[in-house]
Formats: C-alpha cells, sequence, structure tokens
C-alpha cells in the first residue's frame, strides 16, 4: 500500500470517527434535553458565533428574511453573543432601536461588552423572560428569535407574551439550525405558533437552516 493510500485511509477514519462522535453528542443531547429543558449556558454563546456557521447561516441573509428595514422598533429574544442583533442593528438605522433581552445576566453582560467595542449605540439590551416581557403593548415592528423557541419549556405562554408586545402589522421570526440539539422541524414550529394565534407569513431556507415568519392571525367575532 503506497503512502498516499495510507493517508487518505487515516483521514478517512478521522472524520467518520468525528462525524459519528458528533451524531452520539447529538443524540444525547436531545435525549436530556427532551425530558429537561435549560438555556444554553453562557460560557458556550462564544462558540455559537463562528466562522462556519457564518457561511451556512449567513446573518445579513437571515436578517433579509426577516424584513428588517431603517427606521423599526425591533425585539430580538435570547441574543446570545450578538450574530444577529449587530446585522439587525446595521439594518433599523440611526432611527430605529433594537432591543435584545435574554434571562441569563451573563449573556447580557457578554453583548454589551461587544457592542462597546464595536461602538453600536441603538441597542438596549435588558435582563428578562419571554414570559414577561418589559415593554408596552404593540411595541414591535418585528420580533425574532434565532434557535431559540425550543429551548423555552412554556412555549405558548411565550409565544403569546410576544404577541401582545408586537404591533398588529408586525411580524414575527422564527430561526433553526440543523445542529442546534433543540432543533424542531417546520411544521412543529407551525403548529406551536398557530397554537398561539398566529399564521405563517412565508418561509426561507432549507432543512440545514430555515426562517419562518408569521403575522397575528385574525379573528373574526
Amino acid at each position: 500500500m503506497s503512502v498516499v493510500s495510507v493517508i487518505l485511509t487515516i483521514l478517512f477514519w478521522i472524520v467518520v470517527i468525528l462525524i459519528g462522535g458528533f451524531i452520539f453528542v447529538e443524540v444525547v443531547i436531545r435525549i436530556i434535553r427532551r425530558f429537561i429543558h435549560f438555556p444554553i449556558p453562557a460560557f458556550i454563546a462564544r462558540f455559537i458565533d463562528n466562522p462556519v456557521r457564518r457561511r451556512i447561516q449567513p446573518p445579513a441573509k437571515v436578517v433579509d428574511w426577516i424584513s428588517i428595514q431603517d427606521g423599526m422598533c425591533i425585539l430580538e429574544i435570547g441574543p446570545g453573543p450578538g450574530t444577529f442583533t449587530i446585522e439587525a442593528a446595521k439594518r433599523v438605522g440611526k432611527k430605529g432601536k433594537v432591543f435584545a433581552i435574554d434571562v441569563q445576566p451573563n449573556v447580557i453582560s457578554k453583548l454589551n461588552n461587544r457592542l462597546q467595542r464595536k461602538k453600536i449605540a441603538n441597542v438596549t439590551t435588558k435582563v428578562a423572560s419571554a414570559y414577561e416581557l418589559p415593554f408596552s403593548n404593540n411595541t414591535f415592528d418585528r420580533v425574532f428569535m434565532i434557535t431559540v423557541l425550543a429551548e423555552i419549556p412554556d412555549k405558548k405562554k411565550a409565544l403569546l407574551e410576544i404577541k401582545r408586545v408586537l404591533k398588529d402589522n408586525g411580524l414575527l421570526a422564527i430561526g433553526e439550525f440543523l445542529p442546534d440539539p433543540d432543533y424542531p422541524r417546520r411544521k412543529t414550529v407551525i403548529y406551536w405558533c398557530k397554537d398561539a394565534g398566529y399564521e405563517l407569513v412565508s418561509g426561507y431556507g432549507s432543512v440545514l437552516h430555515y426562517v419562518l415568519t408569521f403575522k397575528k392571525s385574525i379573528t373574526v367575532d
């Protein structure tokens, strides 16, 4: 066997082991999180925003799908390291405003540090729960969550609270990314939102990552 063949064989088995390890970890984490719901620890946030993910799930494209425009008032729930927060802040411009909330103070602290380093002034962060949003009714043009909704134990309660702060002509955007251990299928997200009084407006992306947008359902008395 030639040296090249040996090297290729070794590389092949390395790839197989890495893929197998990834699948094993994914399965174990999914089983655990099926019974125990908890937010992703703050220390993992630094690994979420990486070049590989940005190539697969470009923040600019995701924000395009959410249709964030100049002058809008935006709410992001579960911003993590600010991957999409920063892109949304660029889109709303000086006249717009982005609010980012998370239940973990450490996440908000790290996000504040990043925003300060980048001198981004149109983002306001708060430690808050999706169950009790510290905002008035009909405040936001867009509310979005990227790989967050599936982590929330009482999804309907959170979605109803989001509906309260969302403008009547506003949009709720839910984004998901397949490597996330909590990844739900599109039809599951659509069911959750429909059960809370939303109707689907549009869907973008593929199985690997997608964004669904919803509006408040029109109720006829």
